[in-house]
């Protein structure tokens, strides 16, 4: 009776402790499916980083299960793109809340006791923010494929992004760029102030 209750036991631990939707997509649609687009924790976001990844890789569904209403080949040409540019954007979106979760607007002398613990932090979010910037080069080259297809797919979201990119209003280059500036600044306030016990003015 005892070994019955321990096997038991070690089935139902693992039924209910082994990570929800653990597999690889099959479709790329899937990815919907999953990712939660509120503000979260480091971990989902993590997650969700990883099944837009995924996404990227993964095959598409057949048109009639695509997220948009497909009618012609060229619909469907521009639904693909477009879907990979918006992926890379909710990429982009999701290392920058990363970064946001490590950074600091300001130094004040006062956060300055804590300057070991900042400068781990800070080197973390300008690599959040940086593993970001790689994804913008992607987002552009869909953009640019999407553009060169005619038409307009039913997901005015995605199409209203494309436009923010083509007229230059949608830039996560410059954003991030000056994200990064910003936070070497505060850097070299947290280094100048470990300077000083390093080396101490006699």
């Amino acid at each position: 009776m005892k070994n019955r209750i321990i096997v038991v036991f070690s089935i139902l631990f693992l039924l209910f402790t082994q990570p929800v939707y653990a597999r690889r997509l099959y479709y790329a649609e899937e990815f919907y499916l999953y990712v939660m687009n509120l503000y979260y924790t480091n971990a989902p976001l993590e997650r969700n980083i990883r099944f837009m990844q995924w996404a990227l890789e993964a095959p598409f569904d057949n048109p009639v299960k695509s997220l948009a209403l497909i009618k012609t080949e060229e619909d469907y040409e521009r639904y693909k793109s477009l879907f990979k540019m918006h992926v890379c954007l909710l990429i982009i979106d999701s290392y920058m809340q990363l970064g946001r979760r490590f950074d600091k607007e300001n130094v004040y002398f006062f956060n300055l006791w804590y300057a070991d613990r900042l400068k781990k932090s800070f080197t973390i979010a300008q690599y959040y923010y940086r593993v970001g910037l790689n994804y913008w080069e992607e987002t552009k080259k869909h953009a640019g494929t999407s553009a060169d297809i005619p038409g307009r797919i039913s997901i005015d979201e995605w199409e209203d992004e494309l436009y923010l990119i083509q007229e230059g209003d949608l830039d996560y280059e410059a954003i991030i760029e000056s994200r990064l500036e910003e936070l070497s600044v505060r850097i070299n306030q947290v280094d100048t102030y470990l300077a000083r016990f390093e080396n101490p003015v006699k």
